[in-house]
């Protein structure tokens, strides 16, 4: 039985490192069966959340009128969510964040996702850099009830293309051909 997949791209770059691990996932999990809806939270407006707890007296419905409202039907229906992002000094982009923190709303009607990935490429040439953001992931997806299924980490790439060759796109590839 194929699942609905919402990957999440959170880079401003537009066909950038992150870019081209996204792309590499979705032709894996389209070549599956799998249907994948695309999400360039990196270059819209989504604002933060305001804590105002709206969603959970309106049926999850968000106070705020921005990109995000766009994003939220596929999300409801979504099986499998996965961010395709870069790490900005040594942390997930802001725009990761905003899209991450207004999912809040799932408290007042829950979302049907089960399962989440992570494709991640940065900078650095110590991996290890990665890890307090990796660990932030890993949390949220717990909180979220949420079971990894798979990260993909790529470092020691910036410049636009730089992740050509890299094995990291063949791995995002799989990690997306894997899903069934």
């Amino acid at each position: 039985m194929s699942k609905k997949i919402a990957v999440v791209h959170c880079s401003p770059r537009a066909d950038g490192n992150s870019s081209m691990l996204a792309d590499e996932f979705i032709r894996g999990a389209e070549e599956a069966g799998n249907r994948v809806v695309r999400m360039d939270a990196g270059r819209a407006d989504i604002h933060g959340c305001k804590a105002c707890e709206h969603c959970l007296s309106h049926e999850g419905s968000c106070v705020q009128q921005d990109d995000m409202q766009a994003f939220y039907p596929d999300l409801r229906d979504a099986d499998i969510l996965v961010f395709a992002t870069p790490m900005y000094f040594y942390n997930l982009p802001a725009q990761m964040r905003a899209f991450e923190d207004r999912t809040f709303c799932q408290a007042g009607k829950p979302f049907a996702i089960k399962q989440t990935a992570l494709l991640l490429c940065f900078e650095d040439k110590d991996a290890s850099t990665a890890d307090a953001a990796i660990g932030t992931f890993r949390q949220c997806a717990s909180y979220c009830k949420r079971e990894v299924i798979g990260e993909v980490i790529v470092n020691g790439v910036y410049e636009r293309g730089a992740i050509a060759g890299n094995p990291g796109l063949e791995r995002a590839y799989r990690l997306g051909l894997g899903i069934a």
